[in-house]
């Protein structure tokens, strides 16, 4: 369904503009008025019109004036110029200026139906999916870096497994037959006074500089923040697969690898003032454990030595610190924790499956920590404090203090870390049927709220762009829910209940017609007429008789 604005100083040409196209049931428009062009303006800053019928000679704003408006706030709305003057230089400027069709109030209603059905055809046209899909493929270059970016951060979480039939379709020159040696990168300190857009100039910079070191390696650079950044690093393409292999046996990429990180460093702080730090495998790693070692290498830079600044690290640093025996599922437990700490649970259905499968799968590396009490306080406590603030969302205030969402059971009360997981289980079930039932009842709201202003002001406007104003909803949205809620449209259900209304005065009331149809909304005695014998079958009058 379209949204069809008519503009014209003359009221009756308005009007009865309006009754034509209300009637015209094969175009589907959602009719809206105006009385002139500062009218129509008003109109536009609320909701979104598709075709705009309007006179091109008004008082103040002419109509070519309007439509230059109109299209700076609504790009592809489509324009229909009508005018009582057969003025050769209007319709030249209209068609100068794009507008779809130029009508003389003259040539009757059939031409002026044809020209707004002539603008709702091109808008569908306009709409067709291939040509949406054909945008897309031109555009794919241009996303390109955002979905390197995801791929690459799934791979680093756990999400995903490698794929070379992926990684080539988003030109990632890495193959995933053979190991791959992985750096985490942080920028300890800023210079003062640097923006937010200088410092992400000087990360892109510090990327283009590893590039150009390491230009006889394969590279793949991720910046996770502004200030962090993951380095994949795979023997040149070129080099055979018995060489690659033997170099991944001997490390030397590793060692290369160092090398070149002492030279980045040296770099950046000479040229780019700021300092960096820098923690390295010692060895290449296969596919399969990249989270493990990444959350490894972020422990490493975490913990760090001396001043925490300029360090450059190996994983080997554990052995020498005692912290080598930091199991595999302790990393990935503590990575997939840090995950589900920064996920929005309460946004889209895609949003709240990622988030459900996270935490399922933190459930499943916890099992292998049962013996780490260090660990699994960090999930317990971590777990409760998400739930905790998620539930505060929902309630406020008294409500909260008295649902008692804010107690929480220690992880001692529990005799096994199974039983604890259990009520973990309980309290996000708990979440889940709160937010259900919040937002059940904030949709029954809305939709009485709106039959109750409906019933009370059926002599009024009830346009959907006057009810979106009363509840604060996008008109589109508005209508989709409505009919979600209810099985009947806004429209529907408007008509409906001017029917009934109208059926109940002239039943059980002495107003006459004309009386009663400005009661149900309706300016002219005539219209309502039509209208009422559209609905029922009979007139008015006819009605009146039966009853």
């Amino acid at each position: 369904m379209y949204r069809l604005l008519i503009v014209d100083n003359e009221p009756k040409i308005v009007k009865g503009l309006q009754q034509l196209f209300e009637e015209e049931i094969a175009l589907e428009l959602e009719v809206y008025r105006a009385f002139s062009a500062s009218e129509a303006l008003a109109c536009l800053e609320k909701i979104k019109i598709d075709i705009l019928l309007s006179d091109i000679r008004m008082p103040g704003m002419d109509g070519l004036e309007l439509h230059r408006q109109v299209t700076r706030r609504w790009p592809r709305c489509r324009v229909v110029f009508l005018s009582g003057y057969d003025d050769f230089r209007y319709v030249q400027a209209a068609l100068r200026q794009g507008g779809v069709d130029y009508v003389l109030k003259t040539d009757g209603d059939e031409a002026i139906v044809a020209a707004v059905a002539k603008a709702a055809e091109m808008l569908s046209e306009q709409m067709e999916t291939e040509r949406w899909i054909r945008s897309a493929a031109e555009q794919i270059n241009e996303t390109l870096p955002m979905l390197r970016k995801e791929y690459a951060t799934s791979l680093l979480r756990g999400d995903n497994q490698a794929s070379q039939l992926r990684m080539d379709e988003l030109g990632i020159g890495l193959s995933t037959e053979r190991k791959v040696l992985m750096v985490v990168g942080r920028v300890d300190c800023w210079r003062d006074g640097l923006s937010s857009r200088d410092r992400t100039l000087l990360s892109y910079a510090i990327q283009k500089m590893a590039e150009e070191l390491f230009e006889r390696t394969a590279l793949f650079s991720l910046m996770t923040e502004t200030s962090r950044f993951v380095w994949l690093l795979q023997s040149d393409a070129g080099t055979t697969g018995e060489e690659a292999l033997r170099e991944e046996k001997s490390d030397s990429l590793a060692l290369f690898v160092q090398g070149t990180l002492e030279s980045i460093q040296s770099a950046c702080k000479a040229y780019l003032k700021v300092a960096i730090s820098f923690a390295t495998g010692s060895g290449a790693t296969d596919w399969a454990s990249l989270p493990a070692k990444y959350a490894e290498l972020n422990d490493v830079l975490f913990h760090g030595l001396g001043e925490g600044e300029e360090m450059l690290l190996t994983d080997r640093y554990l052995v020498a610190t005692g912290k080598e025996d930091k199991s595999v599922y302790e990393l990935q437990a503590r990575s997939k924790l840090q995950q589900l700490l920064t996920m929005e649970p309460e946004g889209s259905q895609e949003a709240r499956e990622d988030f459900a499968e996270t935490y399922l799968k933190l459930k499943e590396i916890s099992l292998h920590c049962r013996n780490d009490v260090e660990v699994l306080s960090e999930i317990y406590y971590g777990v409760g404090y998400l739930l905790i603030s998620l539930s505060n969302r929902n309630r406020g205030g008294q409500t909260a203090r008295e649902s008692g969402d804010y107690k929480w059971s220690s992880l001692g009360e529990h005799a096994s870390w199974e039983q604890a997981l259990r009520y973990l289980d309980e309290r996000l079930e708990g979440w889940i049927h709160l937010r259900e039932e919040k937002r059940e009842e904030n949709t029954h709201s809305i939709i009485r709220q709106l039959q109750s202003y409906i019933a009370d002001h059926l002599d009024q406007d009830l346009s959907l762009g006057r009810l979106s104003d009363i509840v604060y909803l996008n008109p589109s949205y508005l209508s989709r829910l409505f009919k979600q809620q209810t099985g009947v449209g806004v429209l529907e259900y408007t008509t409906e209940m001017r029917i009934l209304k109208a059926k109940d005065l002239l039943s059980r009331s002495m107003l006459k017609i004309h009386e009663i149809a400005g009661r149900v909304g309706f300016d002219s005695a005539n219209y309502f007429g039509r209208f009422f014998k559209k609905e029922t079958g009979m007139t008015p009058q006819e009605y009146r008789e039966r009853k």
